[in-house]
Parts: structure tokens; C-alpha cells; sequence
């Protein structure tokens, strides 16, 4: 009988969770609540008696605090962040499957997590909550190749590399003879906010306006942004060129570092915005069926499966 579980991939830019044919995304915003007194009704996350709002409550805050730093992880703020994630999937039991950045998996980093979790005292909805099952950690990456298997069973004892186009970071990782291999795994900063953050500069020197991720998101796709009832265009050639340009190099340096020679490429992650653009890749790359929630989802595969 499958397990009950949740899948959890906590980026730097979204939080993703997938409980069977439940799939959520929300920003992986988190900001410590000044006061219960609000206009609004709001759902704190309370962790060790602070009490913090996130996702969109998060944002309309104001104050975010900086999930990239490496002492986010495990933080009461990261706790938050899994509250949230069990709040809204009603999820008071059963199995967690986290994912944590491959360069950052090990034993004693895992053990961390793991400690900060079952320590913390959360509560949801004014309710004391404890998970009740395993929490099993495994690498980001591997959720988007158990993912690609949903569809492609047959590859499961190939030489399969994973490109998982994050916010921050690409993580590459490698499955060979279905096994995990350590010594392939390699994060980069060259996630998609760099583009992001070129095409909110860009539209800023052309129309002199701020815009955020989510505007930029939407010029990266459609070439243009629409403010207050006006569209305004943006040709955004020079910096897709320049960003993936960069980002070609890294995979195909990767690839042909490999111990192996894979017999498969899947991308996934944020390499739905730019897929159409990677022309010059020296290798062919499959993209996997929903990627953006891959992760999320190959993780709920994994624990239900009982693997």
C-alpha cells in the first residue's frame, strides 16, 4: 500500500509541495510578524515563540528576510517555511521527503535538519504540530529524476544526468546503474534570477519604472509587461543571449565531465523559461513533465513508493 506523504522542495524563489494529486506553490518569503493587531486576518507560523508570516502574507509585509544565506536552512524562519507547506496540505502525520541542494547533502548536514525539525516547537493555527511519520531527506535533482521515470520507466538503470534550473543555483546531479553518484553532483549560481534581474534593469533604463520577478517572468515569455492598463514591450535579446550563453557552457562542461557518459539529459526547475532559448547546447536534454513542480513531485514518489 503506498505511504501517506508529502513532498517538500523549498527554493530559494518558490516552495513547492505535492501530496498525491495535491500540488501547491507559494513564494519562499518569511518575515517575522510585528504584531497581532492587523487590519487583515493573517496566519502566523509560530516557531519557538516567534511568530512569522509566509508566502504572500510574507510579501505584502514587507521585510522579507534573505533565504539565500546558508544559515536559512534549519532556521526558525526555514521551520516557518515548513509549517506553512503542513498548514496548507493538512498534513498533521505521515511522511516528509525534503530536498536539500547536492552540495550542501551529507550525513551531519541532513542530521541538522532533521534535529531542527523534530526540536522546534511550531504551531498552526494556534495548535501545537508535531510530524508524525519519517522525515527522509534526499538531494535536489533526484526528485525531477524520479519524476522523469513517472513517464520513461525503461530509463531507470541508464546513465541519466539531472539539470535542475533553480532560482540561485543550477544543481546537476548524476543517477548511474540506479545509484546516486556522489561525486557528480555540482551547484552553480547561475539560477534564473541572474536573467531576471537583467530584464528588471533593462525595463527600468527603457520606461523608467520598477518591476519585479513575476514582470519579468512574464517579458521573458510574452516580450512584454502590462502597468496600470498600458503595455509596455521590451526587447530583451542582448540579455537572454548573454545569460544563456553562460548557462550553456555550464551544461555542457557537466556533461562532458562526467565519469560516464550519460544516455539521457532531463531539465527541469526554471528551464521551462528558457528551453526555447538553449540552441547551442552540444547535448540534447529532455524536459520533464511539469517542471517547475518535478521535484515536489518526484520526492511524493519516492516516499509513497516506499523506496
Amino acid at each position: 500500500m503506498p505511504t501517506d506523504c508529502i513532498g517538500i522542495d523549498i527554493g530559494y524563489g518558490f516552495t513547492k509541495t505535492c501530496r498525491a494529486g495535491d500540488r501547491r506553490i507559494f513564494p519562499t518569503a518569511v518575515t517575522l510578524m510585528a504584531t497581532e493587531s492587523t487590519f487583515s486576518e493573517v496566519n502566523p507560523i509560530i516557531v519557538n515563540g516567534h511568530r512569522f508570516l509566509v508566502g504572500k502574507e510574507a510579501e505584502r509585509e514587507g521585510a522579507t528576510l534573505d533565504t539565500c544565506r546558508s544559515t536559512f536552512v534549519a532556521s526558525d524562519a526555514w521551520v516557518a517555511v515548513l509549517g506553512e507547506c503542513l498548514r496548507i496540505n493538512g498534513f498533521p502525520r505521515g511522511e516528509v521527503v525534503l530536498g536539500v541542494p547536492p552540495g550542501m547533502y551529507c550525513r551531519e548536514y541532513s542530521q541538522k535538519i532533521l534535529d531542527a525539525v523534530r526540536k522546534a516547537e511550531i504551531r498552526i493555527n494556534r495548535e501545537s504540530c508535531r510530524i508524525g511519520g519519517d522525515i527522509r531527506i534526499i538531494p535536489q535533482g533526484a526528485g525531477i529524476f524520479f519524476r522523469h521515470l513517472k513517464e520513461h520507466p525503461d530509463d531507470y538503470g541508464k546513465n541519466v544526468a539531472i539539470i535542475d534550473i533553480g532560482h540561485h543555483t543550477v544543481d546537476m546531479v548524476l543517477f548511474s546503474g540506479r545509484k546516486y553518484v556522489e561525486s557528480a553532483r555540482q551547484s552553480r549560481e547561475i539560477g534564473v534570477y541572474q536573467i531576471l534581474d537583467d530584464i528588471v534593469n533593462a525595463f527600468y533604463r527603457q520606461h523608467r519604472l520598477q518591476i519585479g520577478s513575476k514582470d519579468a517572468i512574464g517579458i521573458l515569455r510574452g516580450g512584454q509587461v502590462t502597468h496600470l492598463g498600458i503595455s509596455y514591450p521590451l526587447d530583451i535579446t542582448e540579455e537572454v543571449n548573454r545569460y544563456v550563453r553562460r548557462l550553456e557552457s555550464v551544461i555542457d562542461r557537466y556533461l562532458e565531465k562526467l565519469p560516464v557518459r550519460p544516455d539521457v539529459g532531463v531539465l527541469g526547475g526554471g528551464g521551462a523559461v528558457v528551453i526555447d532559448h538553449l540552441v547551442n547546447l552540444s547535448h540534447r536534454l529532455l524536459m520533464v513533465n511539469e517542471p517547475a513542480l518535478a521535484n515536489a513531485v518526484g520526492y511524493w514518489l519516492y516516499g509513497s513508493d516506499g523506496r
